[in-house]
């Protein structure tokens, strides 16, 4: 079972410390940083819950330039599901901004297989903390408003760089 030490790191032993994750930061040749996470539609919940290893983070004083959002398994809803994606400050609990990285991105940008959608400045469905930078570091969070997916696996990947 994970702990927090005095220092405030998680420790984790046994087979927690080696659980194969759905999420990374890519080394790039730019300037530009890009972390990326798979997300399983169907496992989000109405209330923003962290997503991705326990080591991914987008560091403070990152400038975040735009979002992607790349289909892999086709994108359903009961009704009219919107995706929320965000980040919640390094103490695990007190929200930075849940849905600073997409906010309300409509079902129809993401809902066929193979389907890429950027999320850039004054495009609907961005987060406030696109094109801005950030005075925390966070951990990537997730969640859907409206109603609740049926299906649908996507690829998000964030871009940053650090001025």
């Amino acid at each position: 079972m994970p702990w927090i030490n005095s220092d405030g790191l998680r420790i984790m032993l046994g087979s927690e410390e080696a659980t194969a994750v759905l999420s990374g930061e890519y080394s790039k040749m730019d300037m530009e940083h890009e972390v990326e996470l798979t997300l399983t539609l169907t496992a989000l919940g109405t209330a923003a819950a962290r997503f991705g290893s326990e080591t991914l983070m987008i560091p403070k004083g990152a400038r975040i330039s735009r979002v992607t959002v790349l289909t892999t398994t086709t994108a359903t809803s009961a009704g009219s599901a919107v995706l929320n994606v965000g980040l919640q400050r390094h103490d695990r609990s007190t929200e930075l901004d849940y849905d600073g990285l997409l906010a309300a991105a409509p079902l129809a940008d993401y809902n066929l297989v193979g389907e890429i959608k950027e999320y850039t400045i004054g495009v609907t469905g961005v987060g406030a903390l696109v094109g801005t930078t950030l005075s925390n570091a966070g951990y990537i969070t997730a969640d859907y408003d409206t109603a609740a997916y049926t299906a649908g696996v996507v690829r998000i990947k964030i871009y940053y760089f650090i001025p």
